[in-house]
């Protein structure tokens, strides 16, 4: 695949960093959110998805005084103070983290792909998109927590949780014979598509579901005006296999890391 985007353009991975955080602060009314080190600090409820740090040391280097004001942000909320890190942000960011010992939680793979609305992006016969409507967001939200668990029963109040949130104007359900099998959401910021919720049950993996869920929201995004798509995924995996299947470019990753309440500077 020709390499279309640079690893190294700071610029770019702002616009995504940006991009990524309006979704998360976009997701449900009830956050908090105050602007730190040149990114954000998103509170919605203590495990929820949404709380974290995000584009932290994008805009330079951060000083103690600023991981402090993060910390106590998240830690007299009852959180632990969490950062999305992006691995071009400030090197000053990463000492002093290693220095307060964070713990590593989560590694992620960004991805970008650009957008042309004249691209012909078929999907599979017998496969068709679904979009969400109102009514059935607490569905959705359900299909897509069970497909993230890889069963059928899960905690009903992450479920109520995700549910409670503000509905994703495109989110949408994918649909294999006629049955509902998986799920997927985008949002759109500054003409950048965020991809995310990606999720299939487990009896309907490995019918193009996701894939298909892909190249629905490439064409909609692209006439929605959109001129580049992003997702996060995990390294390696199938969602991270299908992404570059529909055109996908790895540009840098993300390492989740977080610091437990009650731990002192």
């Amino acid at each position: 695949m020709t390499q279309l985007f640079s690893s190294t353009d700071m610029a770019l991975a702002r616009r995504i960093e940006a991009g990524h955080a309006h979704s998360a602060m976009a997701s449900t009314s009830d956050t908090s959110v105050e602007a730190i080190g040149g990114g954000w600090a998103i509170f919605h409820a203590i495990d929820s998805p949404v709380t974290q740090a995000i584009a932290v040391g994008m805009s330079g280097a951060v000083d103690s005084a600023d991981l402090d004001r993060l910390e106590a942000f998240f830690h007299c909320r009852g959180s632990a103070a969490i950062i999305d890190l992006c691995t071009l942000a400030d090197p000053s960011l990463l000492a002093m983290i290693q220095e307060r010992g964070y713990q590593v939680r989560e590694i992620s793979n960004v991805l970008l792909r650009p957008l042309d609305p004249a691209e012909d992006l078929e999907i599979r016969p017998g496969i068709e998109i679904e979009p969400v409507t109102s009514a059935e967001y607490p569905v959705w939200a359900r299909l897509v927590m069970q497909g993230f668990a890889g069963q059928d029963d899960v905690p009903e109040e992450q479920v109520a949780m995700m549910a409670s949130g503000n509905r994703w104007p495109e989110a949408f359900f994918g649909l294999s014979d006629a049955s509902r099998g998986a799920g997927a959401a985008m949002g759109v910021h500054a003409g950048l598509a965020t991809f995310f919720g990606d999720a299939t049950l487990v009896r309907a993996r490995g019918h193009g579901l996701q894939l298909a869920l892909i190249r629905h929201r490439l064409r909609r995004a692209a006439r929605l005006g959109c001129d580049l798509a992003t997702a996060s995924v995990a390294p390696g995996g199938v969602s991270h296999r299908n992404y570059e299947r529909a055109g996908f470019q790895l540009v840098y990753g993300r390492v989740m890391v977080s610091r437990a309440l009650g731990k002192l500077s």
